[in-house]
């Protein structure tokens, strides 16, 4: 089954290489590195699954993505001391957390699979109170 997949990410070797390998699997992937933009195109392309940074994520942008239409989201982030930030974002709303640097289209691949269960599960939780103060 095709998707339709939003990478909303600045770092440009990452988005194509996962472009690649999703594309090589009849995948649709748009990829956009400004925020603002991300949410413009998934309000007229509306994605099947997105991938974000947890820096676009902090900008508001998951729970934007949220909004326009429940969809599966994997968050990435790029350095272990940014973990907090990560997994802040991840509690607004994703659905799995991808550690950079990566390239191993297994670990993509895991990634997207369980964001996808996790999704159809309904496991995504709702922000706390400590972690929204944080």
């Amino acid at each position: 089954m095709s998707m339709k997949v939003l990478i909303a990410d600045h770092d440009w070797h990452f988005a194509g290489q996962t472009r690649k390998y999703l594309e090589s699997h009849a995948h649709l992937v748009v990829h956009e590195s400004r925020p603002i933009h991300a949410q413009a195109k998934a309000e007229h392309w509306q994605p099947d699954l997105v991938i974000v940074s947890a820096e676009a994520a902090e900008t508001g942008l998951l729970e934007s993505l949220y909004e326009i239409n429940p969809r599966p989201a994997v968050l990435i982030t790029e350095h272990m001391d940014q973990f907090g930030r990560a997994w802040r974002a991840w509690q607004m709303g994703g659905d799995e957390l991808l550690m950079k640097p990566v390239f191993k289209v297994e670990e993509l691949h895991q990634a997207i699979v369980k964001a996808l269960e996790n999704a159809a599960a309904g496991i995504r939780r709702a922000l706390p109170a400590a972690a929204a103060s944080a």
